[in-house]
């Protein structure tokens, strides 16, 4: 009986530490994973790249770029209106002061 119980202690013994064994595997993959997943997020100064913070970062200053220069066309747009109507508000009184002139004459 003695022996049966010293068995059952090395059986059990034996299957707690596979299941050690186990739970250290699955910990160094989820560890590796883990480690993936905050690279890809943040970079990897190994690698010398940037993650997705990086890739953010740089679609910003594209996005201000971008406005920027739509701030300028609109600008470009408004001279280009006000010039267009002072010259057609030039010929209009213009040509009323020749009509004038020409009743006049």
């Amino acid at each position: 009986m003695a022996q049966s119980f010293e068995e059952q202690v090395e059986k059990e013994l034996k299957s707690m530490d596979q299941r050690l064994y186990d739970l250290e595997e699955k910990m160094t993959s989820i560890d590796t994973k883990l480690s993936q997943v905050v690279d890809a997020i943040l970079g990897n100064a190994l690698t010398k790249t940037g993650g997705f913070v990086k890739d953010i970062d740089d679609l910003k200053i594209k996005i201000k770029e971008l406005e920027d220069k739509l701030q300028k066309q609109e600008e470009f747009k408004k001279k280009f209106t006000w010039t267009i109507g002072i010259v057609l508000a030039l010929a209009a009184i213009l040509q009323y002061v020749a009509n004038i002139l020409s009743k006049i004459n």
